[in-house]
């Protein structure tokens, strides 16, 4: 083994024990100055990983100068849309103290582990150019370090649990760090701690918060990251096509937009930020009209007027959504109350359900289009 492979080896093999030595003691015993020696880490790791591989100068041209303006567009057009959809669903408080002691006490640590873990990203990843395997290690090495210093403990148990912690903590570390090594290999830092920066930070600061859900949220971290790497690697293909004059015009092309549009649009009816959203059905209450599996589009309504015997409606019953249809309205002592049966079932549902628990009324079914979701759903809580 050369020298320059043990030194790598080291460099990676002390990130994974300290990752390791995060989880089984800093998390459990010291984790009130876990980002301080965290920070204390990165920043100790950063300065021996320059003195033993060096810092090469990252060299600025057309094309890399045009990938960060890209990585920032990006980054400001999320802001724009998120927070134009908060207009629409609500803003959440900050839960952080706005002081600004409080916000440099919040930042100062995290900025400086982002800073310091994308030099060091940066530092092997542009001394190894030719050796992709320690590229691909050090990729892995980061998103365990970044999972053992972020995520909170986990109750293998509970199915359902770790399926939320999948989507909204694992899947976007592993999709950022893929992206940020990419990044890295070919441009440089600036783009990776300028949107680590901002998009890990941005919650410490500002004073309200898109109320998008854990849904969204999720969708965002994992498609953020490749988005900007959709739209870089593009440019990078036709910058090494001899494109040079006319790649940064076309780098975003019309027949993109409808796409973008369409699974804008998507994402939003699942999420319900429109008068309509989309769910998957469970059981088979209502055979034949709606099968198992089957999604259905729903109408959110506001008004009593709107509803009538024999339509299809959504409610409410212990967090959970039902699809059933309203077969009776009656009125007891002054209350309405709207009586639902299953299609399928023997007898009406034996609830008292009042408006405020009905979401909306059945307006299309899609067939079959939701059976992998319902059956990982059913997997996860044991019912496969």
């Amino acid at each position: 083994m050369s020298k320059r492979n043990i030194k790598d080896a080291f460099l990676l093999l002390t990130v994974l024990l300290y990752s390791v030595i995060y989880r089984i003691f800093i998390f459990q015993k010291a984790l009130k100055y876990s980002e301080s020696i965290t920070g204390a880490f990165i920043i100790l790791l950063a300065f021996i990983s320059i003195i033993l591989l060096g810092f090469r100068k990252n060299k600025t041209t057309k094309i890399k100068h045009y990938i960060s303006s890209v990585t920032f567009c990006i980054v400001i057009a999320f802001f724009v849309i998120s927070y134009g959809l908060g207009l629409a669903v609500g803003f959440l408080k900050n839960a952080y103290s706005l002081t600004l002691p409080a916000i440099v006490d919040n930042i100062f640590s995290p900025i400086v582990i982002i800073i310091c873990t994308e030099i060091f990203r940066y530092v092997v990843i542009n001394g190894n150019k030719d050796k992709k395997i320690v590229i691909v290690l050090t990729t892995i090495v980061l998103m365990l370090f970044e999972l053992s210093t972020s995520m909170k403990a986990i109750n293998f148990a509970d199915f359902a649990g770790v399926f939320r912690v999948a989507t909204s903590t694992i899947l976007p570390i592993i999709s950022k760090n893929i992206v940020l090594s990419y990044l890295t290999y070919h441009v440089g830092y600036k783009p990776t701690i300028f949107y680590r920066l901002v998009m890990d930070l941005y919650a410490f600061v500002m004073p309200i918060i898109p109320d998008l859900g854990d849904y969204l949220n999720s969708m965002i971290g994992i498609g953020l990251p490749f988005l900007i790497y959709i739209y870089a690697a593009r440019s990078l293909d036709e910058y090494n096509n001899g494109i040079e004059k006319t790649y940064g015009k076309e780098t975003f092309r019309l027949v993109d937009l409808p796409i973008m549009i369409f699974i804008a649009l998507l994402v939003c009816l699942i999420s319900g930020f429109f008068p309509y959203y989309m769910i998957g059905i469970g059981s088979e209450s209502m055979f034949p009209k709606i099968n198992k599996g089957d999604a259905v589009i729903i109408h959110k309504i506001k008004n009593k007027k709107d509803l009538k015997t024999g339509d299809i409606i959504a409610f409410k019953l212990k967090e959970k959504t039902i699809v059933h249809r309203l077969v009776e309205i009656e009125k007891v002592d002054g209350v309405t109350y709207y009586r639902t049966k299953g299609d399928a079932n023997n007898s009406r549902d034996s609830i008292n359900l009042t408006f405020d628990s009905i979401e909306g009324v059945v307006k299309l079914d899609i067939p079959y289009i939701a059976y992998p979701t319902i059956y990982l759903t059913e997997f996860l809580n044991g019912e496969r």
